[in-house]
């Protein structure tokens, strides 16, 4: 008797091989292998030899589960942090939404911007431990979140911390109307958004948050006039490292004294307490999060 042979399961297609069998076999070698997708819309970064067939290209990553909208990953720019020369490729708008640790963020990726890698550090004190840690306090009666976008964190103080009351503050226009419907979306009483330059609001908060990644460090003296006896300041920054003498990117784990000195004199009385990498910018650059308060 001739034994039977165990027949093998079919290996499943991956989503990039089930974009690459759409489309001429010569293009393969040379489309993105890898993309985010934010709710219905997907971002991609097309190379040159592909401009002149970028919509057969959107069409085939259109067909991916959930695609309704495929857009050139745009740059983040200018000092209201906007899109730069957004291109939708297929679709109708770029409005979507994306749900983060329980809440929803409606946004439309041509006005505004959304950081795609910044997952758990959104979560703030609803995130990894690392994460909550860095955000950790036993219950402030006032967040005040600078440049709160569409309400990446804003939205997590406001469930974790329900008592507290959130001041959300965005220049922007067009994000601090998104932040309001996103207030509404999510069912949150406790936050408050101000629309105004964050230079311009004077109240007092236990944790103040400063989120404009490239320019943080320069609104220091601000935030630590705004900080109640006791309070944090949280602060996102993208630091070089040839700047403050840091050689490899793991030497992060402590802030470096020339970088230490130079937050520190920004606002007096208060000391750096916590650093953590959050990721990297490229080969030389690195974005932290730092705490300061009083100690």
């Amino acid at each position: 008797m001739i034994p039977a042979t165990a027949s093998r399961p079919l290996r499943r297609e991956t989503p990039f091989e089930q974009v690459a069998a759409r489309l001429p076999h010569w293009m393969r070698p040379h489309l993105p292998r890898k993309w985010v997708q934010l709710g219905r819309v997907l971002l991609l970064r097309l190379p040159h030899v592909l401009e002149d067939e970028r919509q057969p290209v959107a069409a085939a990553y259109a067909t991916l589960p959930g695609v309704e909208a495929v857009m050139r990953r745009p740059r983040i720019g200018g000092e209201l942090r906007q899109p730069q020369l957004p291109q939708l490729l297929l679709g109708s708008s770029a409005e979507t939404e994306v749900r983060e640790h329980g809440l929803r963020y409606r946004l439309d990726l041509q006005r505004v911007m959304w950081a795609p890698g910044n997952v758990g550090w959104r979560a703030g004190p609803r995130g990894p431990a690392a994460v909550a840690a860095l955000y950790a306090h036993p219950g402030p009666r006032a967040v005040l979140d600078c440049f709160a976008g569409v309400g990446y964190f804003a939205l997590q103080f406001a469930r974790h911390w329900p008592a507290a009351q959130v001041l959300a503050i965005e220049k922007n226009p067009v994000a601090a109307e998104y932040l309001r419907q996103n207030v509404v979306l999510n069912g949150l009483a406790n936050v408050e958004v101000i629309e105004s330059d964050c230079r311009d609001v004077t109240r007092e908060a236990d944790i103040v948050h400063l989120g404009y990644i490239g320019d943080s460090a320069r609104f220091l003296p601000y935030a630590a006039s705004q900080l109640r006896d006791g309070g944090a300041i949280i602060l996102h920054d993208a630091f070089r490292r040839a700047d403050y003498g840091v050689r490899r990117s793991r030497d992060w784990a402590a802030v470096p004294d020339p970088l230490r000195r130079e937050l520190e004199r920004a606002a007096p009385g208060l000391r750096v307490t916590q650093v953590a990498r959050v990721k990297e910018y490229g080969p030389a650059t690195t974005h932290l999060a730092i705490r300061l308060e009083a100690t």
